[in-house]
């Protein structure tokens, strides 16, 4: 009986970290910022305004073309 739950147990150890991984990351949260309101997003001070408002990351996105318009997006997780 001991022969048969080695390789039950080598199965159930390389499938345990397949089944972890796809719920191990949460849901993040972004919305834009509501202190740094300026027409050109600087990345430094849009992170350091997102920190300020109580969020983890800040990053600067373009959100139209015509004109161009570059955001800064706070970002935590949900």
């Amino acid at each position: 009986m001991g022969f048969l739950r080695v390789p039950a147990l080598c199965l159930l150890l390389l499938i345990m970290p397949l089944l972890l991984l796809p719920g191990s990351e949460g849901e993040t949260c972004t919305e834009f910022s509501k202190t740094y309101t300026t027409f050109y997003c600087s990345k430094d001070a849009c992170v350091e305004h997102c920190h300020g408002e109580g969020f983890t990351e800040g990053e600067c996105r373009m959100i139209s073309f015509n004109p161009i318009m570059i955001r800064c997006f706070c970002e935590k997780p949900c």
